[in-house]
């Protein structure tokens, strides 16, 4: 059986008693350690989210600034374009009148309206017919005279402003429009269509 003096004693409980607290350190600081590392874990994920949402809402914030001043700036655009567009169309359509008027002068025009009645003759003889023309349209009535040998009744209208007519056999029911005022509205709708001119919502 060994026997130890005081100081080996000593030595040999203060050694152990270093050893079990050096253990216990280890482990308290590994407790530490993994404590410290779920708070900062818990406390970045915290501040992560704060600046997500924060920054979502700066972010929605600057979206909404920037559609309001894109906003403006098309609100600017379109005015600007929808000038541009009556600005052209008033030239394009001004351009074409002044032809029309020119036509309605002209020998051409007596003939085309010739050439038109002279078909509706032959094509409905004998028919009672009512032909509407422009009340500015005198010489029209003349060739009206000298083409319809049918039954028929001159209406002059203000309605009508450029020339041409409209052929009407009230107990047939037959209208039949060779007025250029209806040929030009449709050119106009046509050109509104296909001109690139329109603005788009």
């Amino acid at each position: 059986m060994a026997y130890y003096n005081e100081d080996q004693l000593y030595r040999y409980f203060d050694k152990a008693i270093q050893r079990e607290a050096q253990k216990s350190m280890d482990e308290l600081k590994k407790e530490i350690d993994y404590l410290y590392a779920k708070e900062m874990k818990a406390i970045s994920e915290d501040l992560q989210m704060k600046k997500e949402v924060e920054l979502g809402k700066e972010m929605k914030e600057l979206k909404l600034h920037y559609q309001d001043k894109l906003n403006q700036i098309s609100i600017g655009y379109n005015e600007m374009l929808i000038k541009e567009r009556t600005f052209m169309t008033n030239i394009v359509f001004h351009a074409v009148l002044d032809k029309i008027y020119q036509f309605i002068k002209s020998k051409d025009y007596e003939k085309v309206m010739t050439q038109k009645l002279t078909d509706l003759n032959k094509k409905y003889a004998n028919k009672k017919s009512i032909i509407t023309i422009s009340d500015r349209d005198s010489h029209l009535t003349k060739i009206i005279e000298e083409t319809i040998t049918a039954p028929h009744e001159i209406v002059k209208s203000p309605d009508l402003h450029l020339g041409g007519f409209e052929f009407f056999l009230k107990n047939e029911g037959i209208e039949i429009d060779e007025t250029i005022d209806t040929k030009l509205a449709s050119q106009k709708e046509w050109f509104y269509k296909n001109s690139k001119l329109l603005i788009r919502s």
